[in-house]
């Protein structure tokens, strides 16, 4: 007796259950998405939109390669550090793994483009995964749709297109939300050894090495182990910091060279009046962050406050917007608070679709850069 088939609707909704089912799956299908999504709007983009004629914010080392609109600005020095290593001081503020991470690959693969995507792509498959555990255990679900719909406030950043990038955005973010998730689980070696990539990856790292040591305190930890994982976190930002100081005589040289780019020489209030707009609000949403977690949870108040330190600091607000897709407290705490709101969160998810689609663009024609 022959079994009826199964209509190609049910299918298509078994299948779908499946991936939903599975956190990395469901993490591939949702990397997949939003790169073929990002390369082919900026295909087309580049069709219409004249690129621009700023020769260094381009990379033309591969003229022939029909991705190269996804490494402008800071992506040609990072392929460049790859390619060369450190050869003068004045790219030591790009820290180094993602550097490693591309020269590893391209000695499987020869362009060293596609080599700095696939690190991206990959790494954003992991950022998501892990985004997707820690919704799922901070707020006690074990739903994937609703781990996604958390998730859309991450993806969809309006700056999100540094994910897809050859930036070290998604390898930073892989590693810092996988030291966090496993903070959280009051893993504390696997959480220190994360940290310690992450601060070889950003100088933010240091900011995810507080987040942790700070989440194992919450948890009760004990402080040996605490203190393990802060020893341990720090041994990434420690292995550059020797490297420069044997290269170039100075540990702190990409403190050095971030002066030499403008950083450090203003005030923040100096400069109040040449920020843009788009920059105070992302200043409003981190201050909304650390007034939101400060009675939820202290650590993620913090974090949240400790970005908040790189334009007054630095006195400019140079990639800025850039950093502030790894404040993920911000995406949790919109959410947290925009989950039952029926009509707000579609408008909001909305909003954030067009920002990061103008980014994009943007971003694909040399025009902005973070």
């Amino acid at each position: 007796m022959q079994t009826k088939a199964k209509p190609l609707k049910t299918k298509l909704s078994e299948f779908a259950q499946f991936i939903t089912n599975k956190d990395l799956l469901l993490s591939l299908v949702v990397s997949i998405a939003i790169v073929v999504a990002g390369v082919g709007l900026s295909l087309q983009n580049n069709k219409i939109v004249r690129p621009s004629a700023y020769t260094p914010a381009r990379y033309i080392a591969e003229p022939r390669n029909r991705l190269s609109f996804l490494s402008n600005w800071d992506g040609p020095i990072y392929i460049n550090i790859a390619e060369h290593g450190y050869r003068t001081t004045a790219t030591t503020n790009y820290f180094p793994l993602y550097p490693l991470a591309i020269y590893s690959v391209h000695l499987l693969v020869n362009s060293p483009l596609d080599s700095a995507l696939i690190v991206s792509w990959v790494c954003l498959v992991g950022a998501i995964y892990y985004y997707i555990k820690i919704i799922k255990l901070y707020f006690k679900s074990q739903d994937n749709v609703e781990a996604l719909r958390a998730a859309l406030f991450f993806i969809l950043f309006p700056t999100g297109v540094f994910l897809i990038a050859s930036y070290s955005e998604s390898l930073f973010a892989f590693l810092a939300l996988g030291a966090i998730y496993c903070a959280l689980r009051k893993r504390y070696v696997a959480a220190g050894l994360l940290a310690m990539l992450t601060t070889a990856t950003h100088v933010d790292g240091v900011f995810v090495l507080i987040l942790i040591t700070l989440i194992l305190y919450e948890t009760r930890e004990k402080i040996k182990n605490i203190a393990a994982a802060f020893i341990i976190g720090s041994l990434g930002l420690l292995s550059y910091m020797v490297y420069l100081w044997r290269r170039f005589n100075n540990p702190f040289q990409f403190i050095a060279t971030q002066r030499n780019h403008g950083w450090l020489h203003h005030s923040f209030f100096s400069q109040l009046g040449s920020f843009s707009l788009l920059n105070y609000i992302f200043v409003i949403i981190i201050v909304l962050a650390v007034i939101y977690w400060w009675n939820r949870k202290r650590s993620f108040s913090i974090y949240s406050g400790l970005f908040l330190l790189i334009p007054f600091a630095g006195g400019q607000f140079g990639g800025f917007a850039r950093y502030c897709l790894m404040v993920f407290p911000v995406q949790f705490m919109l959410y947290d608070y925009l989950k039952d709101k029926r009509v707000l969160y579609p408008l909001v998810i909305a909003g954030f679709a067009v920002g990061w689609t103008y980014f994009l663009l943007q971003y694909a024609g040399g025009y902005i850069g973070g």
